[in-house]
């Protein structure tokens, strides 16, 4: 199954190490091996046809502003209330599959927050997305929501 990953996702390496991570997440998750044909029904928004778009900040922040009914401000914003922290997290998980932006880049499209706290978020969805089926399938459809365009 990795072979088969690796074959192919060429282009990025870091859409690659998020195939494998979802695969991972999702092995560990239902406790048994992932099959390949499972493993294509689960990467097929990374493996599928589709045309590639520009994805942008805006464009992350618009679909997770949708998927979790947030405003934009409320996830560039101050505000620590717990549903809108995790949304906040995801998206900045979603901006470090999708995109080549640095921790810091990515810290700035957030309110200008310290590039530490985009480093704490990416590790913490990496891992949650290993134990909760709910953050798993929350960013699953984050981003299949981003490469389709909403």
């Amino acid at each position: 199954m990795l072979e088969f990953i690796a074959t192919n996702i060429t282009d990025n390496i870091r859409e690659l190490e998020g195939a494998l991570n979802r695969v991972s997440a999702l092995a560990k998750l239902t406790k048994e091996p992932l099959t390949l044909p499972e493993a294509e029904k689960h990467l097929h928004d990374i493996l599928g046809d589709r045309q590639p778009r520009p994805i942008t900040p805006a464009l992350i922040l618009q679909a997770t502003s949708e998927l979790f009914d947030f405003s934009i401000e409320d996830l560039q914003g101050k505000s620590r209330r717990r549903p809108l922290v995790t949304a906040r997290q995801i998206a900045m998980y979603v901006f470090r599959e999708l995109t080549d932006l640095s921790y810091p880049a990515i810290a700035r499209e957030f309110g200008g927050r310290d590039h530490t706290t985009v480093i704490h978020a990416v590790e913490k969805i990496k891992a949650l997305m290993k134990e909760r089926r709910q953050v798993y399938d929350q960013v699953t459809e984050l981003i299949q929501h981003i490469r389709k365009g909403g």
